[in-house]
């Protein structure tokens, strides 16, 4: 039936006052710009000549559902479009030969047969489908493609009515096939456009709903350019776009990573009142999480709850997961107070140590407690890094007592404190300037309500001393002082950790009357100094100018089999240049000691039996290149100001020792009896218990 004419009067353009004669000079829809293709045996997806569409609709290459192997990549995909389709002009041809297969037949064994080199005819129909009726077949069609939609197996289903059967091709059956394609396998945005194309080519009307199939085909396997044609020329022709096709727009869209447009076509949907659908917001979340846009999944999640939907449990774990391993803060909390804190979500130890990790970066004691709360009642212990975390959140927070309680309940729960579980203890209180006597005090406030207080807090506190005796050297009066009072706090002993720590405060603040005070207790207690213990002596004693007992302890320091580290190292031979003092020379130069571009003059050699070992004599053949090898440097005359300066610092050495020797008379430090810290029954103790 012919279409009426179209009269475009007044009355039309008012209205329709968006409508442009462009429209009509466009043929049929203008959204489908189509590709040239070879003109070889490779056929186009939608053709009208009757040749064409007897290869495509007869062909031997469609795939039957059993699971039969079939080709795979582009040449799996071209066997399965191209010679698959449905030619709407095709019933002229069926009406006049009733021998339409056997033709078809032959002209595809003759195509394929061009081919051989690059193709393989994949197995034809199953027998079970082919003995189903018409009836059947069609409305199988129809529910494969609504609920599962498969290209192996709606390609069968058609092969049977098109080519076997003579089934007229309708519009259900080209949109059957374009919803095909929406197979996250299989589907190809390319094979959407050449359908469209040929339903064009064939004068078949695209209504509303092929063009809203199109849009799912292309959610699956986006393709930005064939969507916004189709959008345009829904609008185009006064044809709404339904709530499913913006869900299909969406989801177009963010498996673009367009995820700026895709957030303001939700919030558009949102306005027009559009239910978003679960399988949407889920996707968009795991997209979001996957590229760490962690405050608009928080945002998201949040307005979802607020509606009153519900999540799948596995995106709240998959959620609470990536957040907390990102350290993301907001997130984390969200749904860790939404899920877990009722729980209705139990996570594995792994992200409740994440979330742990969150509250001690962000300070969030309640969150950390919450954690301990959890973990305790799904009967998980708390391990060491768990306690380290929680006094860190306490600590951020910038309760200082209260991150000395909790480790003094790690020690009473049997686990033994390192370093690292003071270390934000001591950060914060370098940060926030705290006097270690107010340190000390929180430490005595534990010890009155019967906590046990282990050595790591109260050498904390000592390490604080260490680091103030830079810039105040009277913080050795109280390091020295807190030390004394260490046996009354703590019920163990002073371990090298601790002497080691006062004795590098002294070195920090050059006093070295102290040092020596610190070094006999040592010794009278019998505790066993490491490398860092003679490091900060050799220092101390060089920056004392007595290199003789700085040499010693170095060589105290090789008896052990140990060496100082690589910055002591630089500290002493900075320490030792300039200086003509024969130790000082030794331990520049010495091998331990000395950085490999140092060369040690001729006459600052020392030719005693000692060190003889440590020179080897050069060959009297030598090569070219050693033969001046110890030659007489040069010396350089002082002028007056320098030596003014020498004698200057010399003068100034020497009021210092005479200082330093008018205290230890004043103050009495060698009448000092070492180990007199230690409380009487303690010693008793000690002295009765038998020796191991």
């Amino acid at each position: 039936m012919p279409r009426p004419a179209l009269i475009l009067d007044g009355l039309w353009y008012c209205l329709c006052p968006s409508f442009s004669l462009n429209t009509l000079r466009r043929p049929g829809i203008p959204l489908i710009t189509r590709k040239r293709t070879p003109k070889s045996n490779h056929f186009s997806t939608f053709t009208s000549p009757a040749s064409a569409s007897q290869k495509k609709l007869n062909n031997t290459s469609i795939q039957n559902i059993g699971g039969h192997s079939s080709p795979t990549g582009n040449q799996a995909r071209e066997i399965e479009y191209n010679e698959l389709i449905i030619d709407q002009n095709a019933h002229d041809e069926l009406d006049k030969s009733q021998r339409l297969g056997q033709n078809a037949d032959t002209s595809a064994k003759q195509s394929a047969s061009d081919t051989k080199s690059t193709r393989n005819s994949p197995p034809g129909v199953p027998k079970s489908l082919e003995q189903k009726s018409t009836s059947y077949l069609e409305q199988k069609l129809q529910d494969l493609t609504t609920t599962a939609p498969r290209i192996l197996s709606t390609s069968q289903i058609l092969r049977i009515l098109i080519r076997d059967r003579h089934v007229r091709p309708e519009m259900r059956h080209y949109r059957a096939l374009i919803r095909a394609n929406s197979d996250a396998g299989r589907g190809s945005p390319e094979v959407v456009r050449q359908l469209l194309a040929e339903m064009e080519a064939n004068g078949t009307a695209l209504d509303s709903g092929t063009l809203h199939t199109a849009l799912q085909a292309l959610a699956v396997h986006p393709d930005y350019i064939l969507r916004q044609e189709i959008v345009r020329t829904l609008r185009d022709r006064w044809l709404p776009l339904s709530p499913d096709g913006w869900h299909y727009v969406v989801a177009g869209l963010v498996r673009e990573h367009q995820f700026e447009l895709a957030l303001e076509h939700v919030a558009h949907m949102e306005r027009k009142e559009i239910l978003i659908e679960g399988w949407l917001h889920s996707m968009l979340i795991y997209y979001l999480c996957e590229f760490e846009e962690f405050d608009e999944v928080a945002r998201l999640m949040r307005s979802r709850v607020d509606q009153g939907f519900d999540m799948t449990m596995d995106l709240w774990l998959y959620v609470l997961d990536v957040a907390s391993a990102a350290v993301h803060y907001e997130t984390t909390r969200f749904v860790w107070n939404r899920m877990v804190e009722l729980r209705y979500l139990y996570p594995s130890y792994g992200v409740c140590s994440n979330v742990l990790t969150v509250a001690s970066r962000t300070g969030d004691t309640g969150l950390a407690a919450s954690v301990a709360r959890f973990l305790t009642d799904i009967d998980v212990p708390l391990g060491l890094e768990d306690y380290e975390k929680i006094t860190e959140a306490h600590v951020m927070s910038g309760d200082l007592y209260a991150g000395f309680e909790v480790l003094c309940e790690m020690h009473k729960a049997k686990i033994e404190l390192e370093q690292s579980s003071t270390a934000a203890i001591l950060t914060f209180m370098i940060r926030s300037r705290i006097n270690p006597r107010d340190a000390w005090s929180m430490l005595k406030q534990l010890k009155a309500l019967k906590y046990e207080i282990p050595l790591q807090c109260a050498l904390v506190v000592i390490e604080m001393c260490e680091h103030e005796a830079i810039n105040n050297p009277f913080v050795v009066d109280d390091g020295v002082a807190l030390y004394k009072e260490l046996y009354a706090l703590c019920s163990e002993k002073a371990n090298v950790s601790v002497y080691n720590s006062l004795i590098g405060m002294c070195r920090r603040a050059k006093n070295t009357d102290a040092g020596m005070f610190v070094v006999k207790e040592m010794a009278t207690l019998g505790v066993v100094p490491n490398t860092t213990t003679f490091e900060h002596l050799i220092v101390m004693c060089l920056d004392a100018g007595n290199f003789e007992s700085a040499y010693m302890y170095f060589q105290d320091l090789l008896a052990r089999n140990a060496s100082p580290n690589q910055d002591a190292r630089a500290e002493i031979r900075g320490l030792c240049t300039g200086s003509n003092d024969q130790y000082a020379l030794q331990l520049r130069y010495h091998p331990q000691i000395r950085d490999v571009l140092v060369r040690k003059p001729v006459d600052e050699l020392d030719f005693t039996p000692e060190r003889a070992g440590l020179i080897r004599k050069v060959p009297s053949d030598a090569p070219p290149e050693y033969a001046n090898r110890f030659k007489r440097g040069v010396w350089k005359s002082l002028t007056k100001e320098e030596r003014r300066a020498e004698s200057k610092e010399k003068r100034k050495q020497k009021r210092r020792r005479l200082a330093i020797a008018r205290a230890r008379e004043e103050e009495g430090w060698e009448d000092y009896e070492p180990g007199g810290l230690i409380p009487e029954d303690q010693i008793k103790a000690d002295t009765k218990s038998p020796p191991n």
